[in-house]
């Protein structure tokens, strides 16, 4: 059996395994990393976008300031100082016909103008009216929101008020409107100035307790009175019948028939 002597392998053996140096002892060059040059794609014109979201949030304080009034593009881009033939321009264009069910703009469909949209399109008393008469419920409107609309909200109010065509309930402080409901005036009812009188001249007591006395004292029973605690009797339980063994037939032969019964065993 023959043996491998250790200097009988061949000096240039290639290595199973990678090496940077080449067989004369040079060292070899990494090739580059093509992954290196790659550029990943950025937004193009980042700066540009941000600088026309922030010209079209001053659009819509722009437009919010008169709520009622249709404005032109140019209009817009005038106040904004934006040239003609600015990028940003271009982008607010494109945003400004853009319009969804959220946004604070809305545009024309024939004039192309636009105009700024509220929580309510609610701008008279007319549309108020209208308003309240075609909803379901008849929940409360806040004068607040109908305000960022109509900023005459408040002298108009006064006007529905004294023809009683609205519910208003005012600030105590300030006596400003802060929500109004629809009222039909047909039923209000002018109440007679002596049941007033008569109405205000009951003197209410002061204290609980005064007011507890006075009650007892008219046989009238308190609200705060103790409930008396009541004492109910339990059922009586109906005895069962005793139950014969044996069903008894022929009854109306029983003075004929002879009795057979202490026969039984």
């Amino acid at each position: 059996m023959s043996t491998l002597k250790a200097g009988s392998l061949a000096p240039n053996a290639p290595s199973p395994t990678p090496s940077n140096t080449s067989a004369n002892g040079i060292k070899r060059k990494r090739p580059e990393d093509s992954r290196s040059g790659i550029v990943f794609s950025q937004p193009e014109n980042t700066e540009v976008r941000n600088h026309a979201m922030t010209q079209l949030t001053y659009a819509i304080e722009f437009m919010q300031q008169k709520p009622d009034v249709w404005f032109t593009f140019k209009e817009i881009m005038d106040y904004l100082n934006v040239k003609e033939g600015d990028e940003v321009r271009k982008n607010l264009k494109v945003s400004l016909d853009w319009v969804s069910p959220h946004s604070k703009f809305e545009r024309h469909p024939v004039t192309g103008k636009y105009r700024y949209r509220p929580k309510y399109n609610i701008r008279s008393n007319a549309e108020l009216r209208q308003y309240l008469q075609n909803q379901k419920s008849a929940q409360g409107i806040s004068v607040k929101d109908l305000k960022d609309g109509w900023p005459s909200v408040q002298e108009d109010l006064r006007t529905l008020e004294i023809r009683k065509q609205i519910l208003v309930r005012h600030n105590m402080k300030d006596t400003t409107a802060r929500t109004v409901w629809n009222n039909d005036p047909t039923l209000m009812h002018v109440v007679d100035p002596e049941f007033k009188q008569e109405w205000h001249q009951v003197i209410i007591p002061a204290g609980q307790d005064d007011l507890r006395k006075t009650l007892l004292a008219a046989g009238l029973k308190p609200s705060s009175a103790p409930r008396a605690a009541t004492t109910t009797k339990p059922k009586e339980t109906k005895r069962k019948a005793i139950r014969r063994s044996g069903k008894q037939t022929n009854t109306h032969m029983v003075g004929i028939l002879k009795d057979y019964s202490h026969l039984r065993k």
